[in-house]
């Protein structure tokens, strides 16, 4: 969505009175100061690209050589993670010191060049920086799902790692390490990632097996699951996503899968995302199930 600058509107005949008028009448709408956009066409806009125009309207009023940094570079990378924060727009630039002025954050920070990419015209740190920089500033569970996210978006893991120690030692990196450490690149959404950070520390679940396809004694294939606990027992994280366009047509298809891995002896649990914000009804869902088929 285009916006206009002050400087841009002063150019085109509109005085700072007007542009005030405008905002106060609602036909305007001021992202930050200095920029406005057309009302309607805000709120048009879902919650993450608003985030995406503010990004862009803090990024053309920087004076300073940094790169856009944290969830702000999450953002235009399209990595989903963990509970993320809109309010702030966030740059990095190399040195010491730096923090919040307002909506907008400035971190100084060790960052080599090499850390340092351009997406869509601005500056942007890589996929595997900003996954360490999200990771250190986050919890166990966050660090996890963003290095997965950076994962299935094409980082390397030997690329995340190296971003890792040129990071330095700062607040968050034992986080950073441990979540990072722990990703595995086969999950295939941000809710599986979620899920897997909750289980890890709870000793009565064993690690489960990621993407395991199941077949008939002849071969054909039957499905792939989430998550596997010795080929007993099937657990599956329903997002919406999986139901998009004809609902009731992948209704009825995940049904017919589920039926198939019965046949098989699998038995298998479902959870959605209240069960992953509410996580004892995950950490009890799986204990009944691992029970229920004996390995509990």
């Amino acid at each position: 969505m285009d916006h206009l600058t002050r400087q841009a509107a002063l150019r085109l005949g509109l005085s700072d009175s007007s542009l005030h008028r405008a905002v106060a009448a609602g036909t305007m709408h001021r992202i930050r100061r200095g920029h406005v956009c057309d009302a309607a066409d805000w709120e048009a806009l879902t919650d993450d690209d608003r985030y995406l125009v503010r990004i862009r309207a803090a990024a053309a009023a920087l004076t300073l050589p940094a790169s856009l940094s944290h969830q702000s570079a999450a953002a235009l990378h399209g990595l989903p993670i963990l509970r993320p924060d809109r309010r702030v727009v966030h740059f990095s630039l190399d040195g010491r010191g730096g923090g919040h002025g307002g909506p907008r954050a400035l971190h100084r920070c060790p960052l080599d060049p090499v850390d340092v990419t351009t997406v869509d015209g601005l500056s942007v740190t890589t996929l595997e920086r900003t996954a360490v920089d999200v990771a250190c500033a986050g919890t166990f569970a966050q660090a996890v799902c963003v290095a997965e996210s950076a994962l299935r978006a094409g980082a390397t893991r030997e690329e995340m790692d190296a971003a890792l120690i040129r990071a330095g030692r700062r607040r968050g990196i034992a986080v950073a390490r441990a979540g990072l450490a722990y990703a595995d690149g086969r999950t295939e959404s941000i809710g599986e990632s979620w899920s897997r950070a909750l289980m890890h520390p709870w000793g009565d679940v064993p690690e489960p097996r990621l993407q395991h396809p199941f077949t008939r004694d002849d071969g054909t294939f039957v499905a792939r699951t989430d998550f596997d606990w010795n080929g007993r027992l099937v657990g599956e994280f329903d997002g919406e996503v999986k139901y998009g366009g004809d609902r009731r047509a992948a209704v009825l298809a995940e049904r017919r899968r589920e039926n198939a891995l019965h046949a098989l002896g699998v038995y298998v649990v479902r959870w959605t995302w209240p069960d992953l914000v509410h996580q004892e009804r995950l950490h009890r869902l799986l204990r009944d199930g691992l029970r229920l088929v004996g390995l509990l």
